[in-house]
């Protein structure tokens, strides 16, 4: 199976040639698409310097956001399973083939990675957690972290799939697509240390994500 990782990146100069690193250490057989968003420091310098084979760039003229970026990279995709990762090193790629596992046994087609939060801020532990009870509420799920980045899944399960979000709400648009298409999602944990500075904000994002869940569930 070919993995295709899908890479939004904004301003990670500081870490995007360990994570392109870290990928490419993966014993699978990948292809990686990193989207660079507009970035206005030296993220694009630092894939250069990395200089690891096959991977592609995709640079966006102006920053759209990190739904863009994934449906950027979707279009690029041409692997048998899709799969995203952040720029930061907030996650660790060696979790690949642990999710891969259930994909290539037949046993599922969607996997999810769910992380310990006890590294999150109180704030964003709490955000997450009833993002993801609100989530489960809706759409009759047992998700453990609705929000995690690491979501693969086999190419096929979104074909035809018009996907729209912008924002990190691509989590719930991703989420409200595999249910309700009748996908089992099954969840594994992951490593996962929260980075200090996030680009995500709270107070506009968290209920962006809400108000997406209920549109994804009742009115798209």
């Amino acid at each position: 199976m070919k993995l295709s990782v899908i890479i939004p990146a904004f301003n990670e100069e500081a870490t995007i040639a360990d994570v392109l690193r870290r990928v490419a250490d993966v014993d699978a057989h990948t292809e990686v698409i990193v989207i660079d968003d507009s970035s206005t420091d030296h993220t694009l310098d630092e894939i250069a310097k990395a200089n690891l084979r096959e991977v592609q760039v995709i640079r966006h003229r102006v920053n759209r956001g990190k739904g863009a970026a994934v449906r950027s990279g979707l279009a690029a995709a041409t692997g048998d399973v899709i799969v995203i990762q952040d720029g930061d090193l907030e996650y660790h790629p060696a979790d690949f083939i642990r999710m891969l596992k259930p994909i290539q046994a037949g046993e599922a087609r969607v996997v999810y990675g769910y992380r310990d939060f006890s590294s999150q801020r109180w704030m964003l532990r709490a955000g997450n957690r009833a993002l993801t009870m609100l989530t489960n509420a809706l759409y009759g799920v047992g998700i453990r972290d609705m929000e995690t980045c690491y979501k693969m899944w086999r190419r096929e399960v979104l074909d035809g799939a018009r996907l729209s979000a912008n924002g990190f709400d691509i989590e719930v648009e991703l989420t409200a697509a595999f249910v309700k298409r009748g996908e089992r999602i099954v969840q594994m944990p992951i490593a996962y240390n929260a980075r200090e500075a996030k680009k995500l904000r709270w107070w506009v994002d968290g209920p962006q994500a809400v108000i997406q869940l209920i549109r994804y569930r009742f009115f798209a």
